[in-house]
């Protein structure tokens, strides 16, 4: 079993992040709106004032996405379609991906 994460910063992709969990069988996950904290440090923290001029580019836009998955296939699978449907989840700017082992109680 595995725990996969998801940071997603366009709204454009939130559909096909959903659609191919789904077509996984993944559907007990959860959605967070979440702040960048490169936001947070650029214009609530003066220090890192500095921080502002890089996010000019960027829309102020994340989702936390978090699903138990089955195995890596499944991983590998959902990874899959999101690229066959026009996501490059290989670009920071749009999303990053992570994922661990994990055991659970039940």
């Amino acid at each position: 079993m595995y725990y996969l994460i998801i940071h997603l910063y366009q709204d454009r992709f939130q559909d096909d992040v959903m659609l191919a969990l789904t077509a996984e069988g993944v559907g007990d996950g959860l959605i967070i709106d979440a702040v960048n904290m490169r936001d947070v440090l650029a214009f609530e923290m003066p220090i890192f004032a500095g921080f502002r001029a890089d996010l000019s580019r960027r829309k102020i836009y994340a989702k936390l996405i978090l699903a138990v998955v089955p195995d890596e296939e499944t991983i590998d699978r959902i990874a899959e379609t999101l690229k066959l449907s026009g996501v490059n989840i290989d670009d920071p700017e749009i999303c990053r991906i992570a994922y661990f082992p994990v055991r659970s109680l039940r």
